[in-house]
Formats: C-alpha cells, structure tokens, sequence
C-alpha cells in the first residue's frame, strides 16, 4: 500500500506541476499573440467545456478497468501537446485552442477513473490522510507552477511550457503503470445508459446536507469562471505585463496552500458546511480588495481568495467520498464535476464577453456581494440541526 502511496504522490506532483502552468500559459500566450482579454478568456472555456460530459465519464470509469483508462488517457496527451511547438503566429492560436480542448477531455476522463480507482487502492483511515496530502500538493503546485511556467514562457516560450506539460502526462502514464492494485471487475450494466449517467447526481441530490453544499460550491464555481478574464483587465489596469499573471496566481496558490493544510483538522472541529462558509467569505473580502486600484490590495486580494475555492471544493468532496461505495465512486465524483465544473464554459464565454464591455471592477464587485450573501445563506442553513457534522450530533 505504501508502494502505491508513494507513485500515486510523485505522480500527482508531477501532472499538477505540469497542468498548472500549462492551463496558465496558454491564456498568456492567447493574450500575448492577440492582445486580446475576451480572446484569453476563451482558453479556459475549452478546458471546462469537456466537463459537460461528466456524467457519462462516470460511468465509464465504472465500467472499464480504471488503471488501463488512466494510461492511455495520459499517453496521449503526451504525444499530442508537442503539437504547439508549431504555434510561432496569431493564426495559429486556433492550434491552442485545439489542444485545450483535448486538454478538457483528457480531465473529464482522469478525474473520476481517478477517485475510483484512489478508493480501490487505499483503505478508508489511509485516503483520509491522504486526501490532505493530496489537496497540499496541488496547493503547493499552483504556488509554485504559475511562476515557472510564467518564468519559462517568458524565457523560452509557450512550446517550452508544452513539452514541459507533455513530460509530466508521461511520467504520470508511467508510474500509473507501476502501481499494483487489484481492481475487482467492472459491473456488467444492468440499466439503461442514461439511468447509468445520472445514478451518482440523484444519490448526491437525495442527501440534504450533501445538496446544500454542493450547490453553493457551484455558485462559486460560476463566480470564479465569470470573473476570470477580468484578471487580465486587472493586469492592464495596474500596467503590468500579462506574464505577471504568475505572480498573482502564485499569491493565490500560497492561500490555498495553506488552506489545503487546515482543511483536515477544521473540518474535524466545525464539520464541512462551516468551512464551505468560510469560503465565501474568503472569495467576497478577496474579490473586494481586488476592486482597488492599488498593486497591493489585488496581490492581498488573491492571497484571500485563494482560500476559498479549496475550502468550497473540499466541503464537496470530502462527505461525497466518505458516503459512497467505491464501486460507484467513478459516477459520484463525476456528478460533483458536473456541478462544479460543466457550468464553467458558460461562465467562463460569458465573462470574456463581459469583460469587452464593463470594467473589471465591476465584475469584480458583483462577485464580492455574490460570495458574502452565500456565506450569510448558507450559514442560516447550518444551524439546521440535519446539516450539522457527526461531532456536532455527538455533543
């Protein structure tokens, strides 16, 4: 188990290093080819919008061997991200855009084959350490992944962050290969497909507390996918090149860094709502301090922000995995990517269309008000007695 733990580990380092600073590199290199904010914001959009087929993802991860779906799904990404060393041009962009695209499917696919097969392989005791393990490494990656992967594509280019990306998916196909987990057979199918698909989002939608926090999640969600491309309006405004971008993201990765390391020992204590709650709070006093003009208070302000969404999206995770049976896994992570995540292209095309005609401020603003209002909703339904957390219950 050990052995598994450890290449599960250096494989999670190395695809969150690797996804990170590509994810952030390619809206840079949009930006820097275009000029363009709207047409930067579109590069996010294509990663999510594979999310819309969450469900069906699912259930495939149900129904294949897990191990195998993971190998090819990161093999072919490594040989497909070499494409954009071709991109030297702005009419080539349609090549960036190409390749997120893939890039989205290729994490809708991972992710709940992923969660199932890290329930298959580890016991409940050993997946609830490592479940903040895992949170602070993909903390400690978008700290310090957006600054290597600015650093790198100011230094060498955007084809240099590709390769780096591309030898991260191998390392990934690589060590997935060495693990040794003995998977039980897949189900045979015994419903019909759609009933299949939308097994995990009923199960989750019939648990109240479940539901509660799951849509507040999404309503983050939404949020920060609208506001997106308002950073890169946030950059011109404080006259800053759009490679600092590394910078502010790193600030927010050092927010969720830390959040990730006090998730564990806070949702043992007050239970995963009132963290969910301490989220929004978070994302409204970020996302306010971000409408000043000043250099200081948008870097304060991602530092803030960045423990939101960690602490939102745990609050999601956590009783979802708990409450599941890990032959099911697959369709219920599914089911919370599809919540979280399939609103996202949405989101994220509606905010660069925003962002050509309304000041960043504004949205900036707007999602300020959204998170604290939450955070005021969502702590009134706390006190229900039927969401408060199995300590709480005890007492």
């Amino acid at each position: 188990m050990r052995h598994n733990a450890r290449l599960y580990l250096i494989g999670l380092t190395a695809s969150t290093v690797g996804d990170t600073a590509m994810s952030l590199v390619a809206g840079i290199w949009v930006k820097s080819l275009t000029g363009s904010n709207a047409a930067a914001g579109v590069v996010t959009a294509l990663v999510y919008a594979p999310s819309l087929a969450a469900p069906a993802a699912g259930v495939l991860a149900d129904r294949v061997r897990r191990k195998r779906l993971l190998i090819w799904v990161n093999a072919v990404m490594a040989a497909l991200l070499p494409v954009l060393l071709a991109v030297d041009r702005v009419d080539r962009v349609w090549l960036i855009y190409l390749l997120m695209a893939c890039y989205g499917t290729a994490l809708a696919l991972s992710d709940p084959a992923e969660n199932a097969l890290f329930a298959a392989m580890f016991d409940h005791e050993l997946r609830a350490r490592l479940n903040g393990i895992r949170l602070s490494i993909q903390e400690v990656g978008r700290l310090l992944a957006p600054l290597a992967g600015a650093g790198l594509f100011v230094a060498l280019g955007g084809g240099a962050v590709a390769l780096l990306d591309a030898a991260t998916f191998a390392v990934a196909a690589l060590l997935i290969a060495r693990i040794r987990v003995s998977e039980p057979p897949p189900e045979p199918r015994v419903r019909p497909w759609r009933a299949e698909m939308w097994s995990g989002a009923v199960q989750l939608w019939r648990t109240h507390d479940l539901r509660l926090v799951l849509l507040t999640a999404t309503v983050a969600m939404l949020v920060s996918g609208v506001v997106a491309p308002a950073q890169y309006a946030m950059l011109d405004a404080l006259r800053r090149p759009p490679s600092f971008l590394g910078v502010v993201s790193a600030l927010l990765g050092l927010g969720s860094l830390l959040a990730g390391l006090a998730s564990g020992r806070l949702i043992a204590r007050f239970g995963e709502p009132w963290i969910a709650v301490a989220g929004f709070v978070n994302s409204g006093i970020g996302f306010a301090l971000q409408c000043l003009p000043w250099l200081s208070a948008a870097l304060t302000g991602a530092f803030v922000r960045g423990f939101a969404l960690p602490w939102i999206v745990v609050a999601a995770h956590t009783p979802t995995q708990r409450r599941t049976p890990s032959d099911r896994q697959g369709r219920a992570a599914a089911a919370v990517g599809l919540l979280l995540f399939a609103p996202q292209p949405l989101a994220q095309f509606t905010g660069a269309g925003l962002i050509a005609v309304v000041d960043y401020r504004v949205l900036y603003a707007v999602a300020a008000l959204t998170g604290l209002v939450a955070a005021v909703w969502l702590a009134k339904r706390v006190r229900d007695p039927a969401m408060r957390s199995p300590r709480d219950r005890s007492l």
